[in-house]
């Protein structure tokens, strides 16, 4: 009998020491939504919709996903848009060539 409440207080025990552990993951306030393009300079670009917290950290750890997310691709990471609240920010980036953001400037 007692065997059975150790084993029944597990899974809450477990998900107790989760719980605490949330906040350890260094992009869990970070969300990534991917989007995918096709056209003759866009060919297979990813577009990236990121949220972050509005600081100077969330902004860098989101620049670093996108960068991490397009390299997967030998592609480079460029901001196009962004919109902020004083507590979260939304930044578009896009995938593009090497040779092409160097040819527009980016």
């Amino acid at each position: 009998m007692k065997i059975r409440s150790i084993s029944a207080a597990s899974p809450l025990l477990l998900a107790i020491a989760l719980s605490g552990c949330a906040g350890l993951f260094p992009n869990s306030d970070i969300t990534v939504t991917t989007y995918a393009s096709s056209g003759e300079r866009w060919l297979n670009a990813g577009f990236y919709i990121i949220e972050h917290p509005f600081t100077d950290d969330g902004s860098a750890r989101a620049k670093t996903k996108a960068a991490q997310l397009c390299s997967e691709h030998q592609r480079v990471a460029v901001q196009s848009e962004r919109a902020c609240t004083m507590e979260q920010c939304t930044t578009n980036y896009v995938c593009m060539k090497p040779e092409d953001a160097k040819a527009s400037g980016l």
